[in-house]
């Protein structure tokens, strides 16, 4: 499994992170599940969740739907790319999850940033099986996705920069895999800028300098707590 996160920043950019546990069947593996897909007309980055097979297997299959889509002067990709994705997706369901007995173990899910139109902000969108779906400011996919969210919720604003979106993913990240089995090995961080469409990578070296500066939330919430909580002079008397 994995947990993928996607934030927008106040400038338009997109800030995309996830962990880098792979499982199979002889253990454990660190792997990078960022994908980059380059076209004629524009730059994709697509993070995937769920069974790592069948998640490969669609990431494949866009790379080629979309660039072959991308070099055809008769599309216009920016129109036309949420179609090409959702048909691949669906392809990918019938043929691999839905109807097999294993159904619930075959999930997949997608969080995709797009930047097809220069000068303009790039598209966020998430997945729920062939359904490719736009989200304003954030998302989250992929085990630890309810805890990643309980955090975003709490973290993001409408100003955040792209330094602060690279704060709070890897603080998100850092966190669900301390709580969540199938989240860890540490983390890849992306940055889909808007205005040039260019790409820039944290690696996970970078990522861990990030939690450093992060501070532990047990200790936050502590001295947040103590001595700052004054108890209401009726509920000591409930008690005696």
């Amino acid at each position: 499994m994995t947990l993928v996160s996607g934030f927008r920043c106040s400038d338009g950019s997109i800030v995309l992170g996830a962990d880098r546990e792979q499982v199979g069947p002889f253990g454990k593996r660190s792997v990078e599940k960022l994908f980059r897909i380059s076209t004629n007309q524009g730059l994709f980055l697509i993070g995937g969740a769920g069974r790592s097979s069948i998640a490969d297997n669609a990431m494949m299959r866009m790379e080629k739907a979309l660039t072959t889509a991308g070099a055809n002067p008769n599309i216009v990709l920016a129109d036309a790319h949420k179609d090409v994705i959702e048909t691949i997706l669906h392809e990918v369901h019938e043929e691999y999850i839905w109807g097999n007995r294993d159904e619930g173990n075959r999930t997949i899910q997608f969080i995709i940033a797009a930047a097809l139109e220069p000068n303009s902000a790039p598209f966020l969108y998430r997945t729920d099986e062939e359904i490719v779906y736009p989200q304003q400011l954030y998302a989250c996919a992929g085990i630890g996705q309810d805890l990643a969210y309980y955090f975003a919720d709490k973290l993001y604003n409408h100003h955040l920069s792209a330094e602060g979106a690279a704060l709070i993913s890897a603080f998100i990240l850092r966190e669900v895999s301390q709580s969540v089995s199938g989240v860890g090995l540490g983390a890849d961080l992306w940055v889909l800028h808007g205005k040039n469409r260019g790409l820039t990578r944290i690696p996970p070296n970078k990522v861990k300098e990030l939690e450093v500066v992060i501070p532990d939330i047990e200790k936050a919430i502590a001295d947040a707590w103590n001595g700052h909580i004054a108890i209401p002079e009726w509920l000591p008397k409930l008690f005696t």
